[in-house]
């Protein structure tokens, strides 16, 4: 069985017991057929070039597509994790490199995908402009997957992924200055303050205008301006949940060594973050 080392150099088999490793399987599949059952509906109900789709429409397709292969990702460690004890397939260096280089990416590209979004609300929203998102989204999509390749590349070439108790991740390493908690705690902590931040700017904006609305254009027109609110919360509170435990893992590994019930709990709340997207979703598209 897999053997590896937790860096306060005690012994760990890295096996996730099969009470929690069933239904992080059972989660993540889960998430993968609703973040399906999301794509399919936008395909069937938007016509034409994909280009030529509303932006809005255009970030969710991108969105969902992130949770789709990182989701697949984690489903395949999971598997193989299940499966290493009945068949003794071992995970390899090799194989923990390239299960960690697919999940992070991912994850970090849907980070940068949610932040750009809400930049984007922010910008149409408080200042009535649009901005340039290139030709085929380029200046959106090279950095939201380009940046998270070529970090993770490096990463890779220079011997930087490990298997921890619940995946295969960058090494982790005690203090803030180090990749594991640059690349994961930081990034994640400066787009759960910055998306909440401008979200709630453009919250009391469309609450302040809700009045206004409401004597000019009747109540129906503030009745949109508070589901639109309403919305933007959605979207706000589904972001701090799936990675909110993902800062609060990453400074606690800065700190010690956490407790294993700390990471199974990251890995159940980030998986059901494509239940969580896909059910806004459907929620918006309805209404």
């Amino acid at each position: 069985m897999h053997r590896t080392k937790l860096i306060n150099d005690t012994d760990n088999v890295y096996s996730t017991p099969k009470e929690v490793g069933i239904p992080m399987i059972v989660i993540t599949f889960c998430s993968i057929v609703i973040s399906s059952i999301v794509l399919i509906v936008l395909l069937k109900t938007k016509k034409g070039n994909f280009f030529k789709w509303k932006v809005i429409d255009r970030f969710s397709g991108y969105t969902v597509i992130c949770d789709i292969l990182f989701y697949l990702s984690q489903t395949a460690y999971g598997t193989h994790d299940w499966l290493e004890r009945f068949l003794n397939i071992e995970i390899s260096k090799l194989e923990c490199t390239i299960y960690g280089v697919f999940i992070m990416e991912f994850q970090l590209s849907q980070v940068i995908l949610n932040t750009t979004t809400a930049i984007y609300a922010f910008n149409l929203v408080m200042r009535s402009r649009n901005m340039p998102l290139g030709k085929w989204d380029s200046y959106l999509l090279c950095p939201a997957f380009g940046i998270p390749l070529v970090l993770l590349t490096i990463a890779a070439f220079f011997d930087q992924f490990e298997r921890n108790p619940v995946s295969c991740l960058l090494k982790e390493e005690r203090g803030f200055l180090t990749s594991h908690f640059l690349q994961i705690g930081l990034l994640f902590l400066v787009s759960l303050v910055l998306i909440t931040a401008l979200y709630i700017i453009i919250m009391i904006y469309i609450i302040r205008q809700t009045t206004a609305m409401n004597a000019s254009f009747g109540q129906q027109s503030a009745v949109n301006a508070r589901r639109l609110a309403l919305k933007l919360s959605l979207y706000v509170l589904i972001h701090v949940i799936q990675f909110g435990a993902g800062v609060v893992e990453a400074v606690w590994i800065a700190i010690e060594e956490p407790p294993i019930g700390v990471r199974y709990a990251t890995v159940f709340i980030g998986a059901t973050g494509g239940m969580m997207n896909g059910a806004v979703y459907l929620r918006v598209y309805k209404n």
